[in-house]
């Protein structure tokens, strides 16, 4: 493993952190790799990234915290290593598995430098749980473009659902205004779950947990404040969550596709090197305005392509 790998793969890790409200707080070099501290969102914690022949490893041990460990894992997209006597499951409560009908609520786009925000609620009764699990209803990350576009189409005329799509120039003005991602998706989730509400009354939202667990509920208007507000990590194993991953991460790639038809050229998914790569090619063709209608501008993507 060289170094400008482990380098890359250290630079990844900490960006995704960073735009998920986390600040560095402090970096030194272990045996064989480094140890990273984040603060934010209420909690401090370190992790460790690590070096060998067979690839970079991140190790999530330091974290003492399951809650916030399995967070984090979600987070960075890498299992956490589970307590002996305990298995990873998702820690489904009374109120979720008895209620008889929950609006899940999921986002898709977060981590994509290019593309808008979509954020989906879905309101699911108990009498339509088996016509998704027909359907193949399960969490987006799962599935590839081609079976997301369909599942989409057929769930989407037969549910109830809410989609809230921040487009990019209104997505940096309002990270510009509101200052951390969390609390944007707080406002969009609140949103969706509103407009739910308005058309038909259910008394359980769950949805997957991020930031602190009150920013919804406070983001939330009237009819939000009756509701029991569920957050707990992999909500996506709920079928109305999943459902709503579903439907958002297609109405994301659709929007992708027309922003490149639009710009002429491909735009990657992520925040690879590849995405450096277009961003550039983007700006040399259009100047770095272009970049305010196309990405979202708060990550450290931006500085590396306007300054390299």
């Amino acid at each position: 493993m060289d170094n400008v790998e482990f380098d890359a793969f250290e630079h990844r890790t900490m960006e995704t952190l960073i735009r998920g409200g986390f600040k560095l707080t402090n970096k030194k070099e272990i045996q064989y790799g480094i140890q990273l501290g984040f603060a934010g969102n209420g909690c401090a914690f370190n992790l460790r990234l690590f070096t060998s022949k067979k690839g970079c490893k991140t190790d999530l041990s330091p974290i003492k915290d399951e809650t916030l460990k399995a967070e984090i894992s979600e987070l960075l997209n890498v299992e956490a290593s589970a307590p002996k006597k305990k298995k990873t499951a998702p820690s489904i409560t009374d109120k979720e598995r008895f209620a008889t009908a929950i609006i899940g609520v999921d986002e898709s786009g977060k981590g994509d430098y290019f593309g808008p925000l979509v954020t989906v609620a879905v309101y699911l009764p108990n009498s339509q749980i088996p016509l998704l699990e027909e359907l193949g209803v399960k969490d987006s990350k799962a599935l590839n473009d081609k079976q997301i576009s369909l599942i989409a189409k057929e769930l989407k005329s037969c549910v109830l659902y809410s989609e809230i799509a921040i487009g990019n120039e209104r997505y940096n003005a309002l990270y510009e205004k509101i200052g951390n991602l969390n609390s944007m998706l707080a406002w969009a989730h609140a949103r969706a779950i509103e407009n739910i509400l308005e058309q038909q009354h259910c008394e359980t939202v769950l949805s997957d947990q991020f930031g602190k667990p009150e920013s919804i509920k406070k983001a939330l208007l009237k009819k939000g404040k009756t509701i029991t507000l569920l957050q707990r990590p992999k909500a996506e194993s709920n079928p109305a969550v999943a459902a709503a991953s579903i439907i958002a991460r297609e109405s994301f790639v659709r929007r992708i596709h027309f922003l490149s038809k639009e710009l002429g050229l491909t735009l990657p998914k992520g925040a690879s090197n590849k995405v450096k790569s277009i961003a550039k090619e983007a700006v040399s063709l259009y100047g770095k305005d272009i970049l305010n209608k196309i990405a979202k501008t708060h990550f450290s993507t931006t500085k590396e392509v306007l300054n390299g």
